[in-house]
């Protein structure tokens, strides 16, 4: 792990032991969670991809009042004068979750495009990531931070089969007025019966969800 990933490391564990103290604010905000993208319990695959991914949302964008509770961090290391904890707080309250597809992979790189707002990223990953392929699409996190763009903990992959479907998913939600936000946590849900409804076909456990939105 290079010195960018470790900083960011570093203040995303800052900010957990910040903010995870009030256990019944951490329950509530795991509700509203699972309220917009479904629950997985502790003895199902995703259970660390989910809980990893949690995290991060509680800390950086779920609201806490008018603001999201990692927020409140970034003032205090303002007054306080630490400017480099106060930018690295500022990459992860900037940071940008969203659908993408794997591109290309290598000489330490991922390259991305997103499927919903359509931009592309060059993102810098030394680490090999295992199982990962062209073509396959993943809810991530990108962070900007040290001159590059870098990886969150959020890694939540979709059957490579059910791309397409996807893209309808994408196309047909944001034409009703959904936001980023929605629509990946929509297609997250998804993601759930895939591993519940094993009798059928990955793709099509998207493709029968997609024909409800349009009916």
């Amino acid at each position: 792990m290079n010195s960018a990933h470790a900083q960011l490391e570093a203040v995303l564990d800052r900010l957990i032991a910040e903010h995870t103290r009030d256990a019944g604010e951490v329950v509530a905000a795991r509700r509203e969670y699972e309220d917009r993208r479904g629950r997985v319990f502790e003895d199902e695959d995703l259970w660390e991809a989910w809980s990893a991914a949690f995290i991060e949302w509680y800390l950086v964008e779920r609201l806490a009042g008018d603001h999201p509770v990692a927020a409140r961090s970034l003032t205090e290391a303002r007054i306080a004068g630490d400017d480099e904890l106060a930018a690295q707080i500022r990459a992860y309250l900037t940071s940008h979750r969203s659908l993408f597809e794997v591109r290309a992979l290598g000489g330490g790189r991922v390259e991305l495009v997103d499927l919903i707002g359509g931009a592309s990223f060059s993102v810098a990953e030394p680490r090999t990531l295992h199982g990962v392929e062209v073509g396959d699409v993943a809810e991530l996190r990108v962070i900007g931070w040290g001159g590059e763009v870098l990886f969150g903990r959020t890694f939540v992959y979709h059957p490579p089969a059910a791309r397409a479907a996807i893209a309808g998913h994408v196309k047909a939600l944001a034409a009703r007025g959904d936001d980023r936000r929605a629509i990946v946590d929509h297609v997250a849900a998804l993601r759930i019966k895939v591993d519940r409804y094993k009798h059928v076909a990955p793709s099509k456990v998207y493709e029968l969800d997609r024909e409800k939105i349009s009916e």
